[in-house]
């Protein structure tokens, strides 16, 4: 797949598409070829990461590395090609990209990219976006097991999660039958207990913990600051109360409470998973 496809299908925004495909024509980009193939291995994308930035430095919004994961997301069309994987999940998995940028927007008021160091788990073939949920193979030391992770634009209705689920152990089956029957994990600031406190019953978010076994918790991880309140330049004072959730929440952390990241496996009723 060519870099306009690619940019098209995930519907970069007008203004990040045109400095990528003009950056991609350069002299520069050429001289970046090289690297890209380490940034389609898990093991090897942080040593390319780092040679990359010094190759492109000056990178203002970090155009000149989004053009480089890019590049090596439109490079693996051919690999789901081979194994049958259907484009819908190839754009949507790829589709993280528009995503990133615009939560960056949201954060900072400017579109950039900076999660560079989370996308080479799309474009090495290790990540899928599958309905509303994303799923990551990953090995552990107790085998392999499959991680869910919520992107920001999900809808966690109990309807749209039933469906990811059931179509995720399809896909992996199918896939990659390694994984079939394989744990489904969760660690995330969603899975805190003490959300229980702070959002009402019935609450989207709560249907959604409660498919898992809490197994641990983990006070250090402040991801929920970024999620929620969309800030991580401010001290909790100035956090916005939007929305019940920023109330409740910020309510909480000025009376000294604390929110804690959750790891869980998702429930087995009746032998199957829920």
């Amino acid at each position: 797949m060519d870099l306009i496809t690619l940019c098209d299908g995930i519907q970069l925004p007008a203004e990040i598409r045109e400095k990528v495909l003009t950056w991609h024509n350069t002299e520069e980009f050429s001289r970046a070829v090289p690297v890209l193939e380490g940034l389609k291995s898990m093991e090897t994308e942080g040593r390319a990461r780092a040679e990359l930035e010094e190759i492109l430095e000056p990178d203002p919004g970090k155009i000149k590395m989004l053009t480089c994961m890019l590049q090596c997301g439109a490079d693996l069309h051919r690999w789901y090609g081979e194994r049958g994987i259907p484009d819908t999940v190839f754009f949507g998995t790829m589709g993280c990209f528009t995503r990133f940028i615009e939560e960056c927007r949201v954060k900072t008021g400017t579109r950039a990219f900076d999660r560079e160091w989370w996308t080479a788990r799309q474009v090495s073939g290790r990540l899928f976006r599958i309905g509303e949920l994303e799923y990551e193979m990953k090995q552990t030391e107790d085998g392999n097991q499959i991680s869910i992770h919520i992107p920001s634009d999900a809808v966690l209705s109990r309807e749209k999660c039933d469906a990811s689920m059931e179509e995720a152990k399809a896909f992996f089956s199918g896939y990659f039958p390694e994984y079939r029957e394989k744990d489904y994990v969760c660690h995330s600031w969603l899975l805190g207990p003490e959300l229980k406190e702070l959002l009402p019953p019935g609450s989207r978010i709560l249907e959604f913990q409660d498919r898992f076994r809490i197994l641990e918790v983990d006070y250090r991880d402040d991801g929920y600051v970024e999620w929620v309140f969309k800030r991580n330049d401010a001290c909790i004072r100035d956090f916005p109360e939007d929305t019940l959730l920023q109330r409740n929440m910020k309510r909480y952390l000025l009376a000294g409470g604390k929110i804690g990241s959750g790891f869980g496996v998702v429930k087995i009723a009746e032998g199957k998973q829920v």
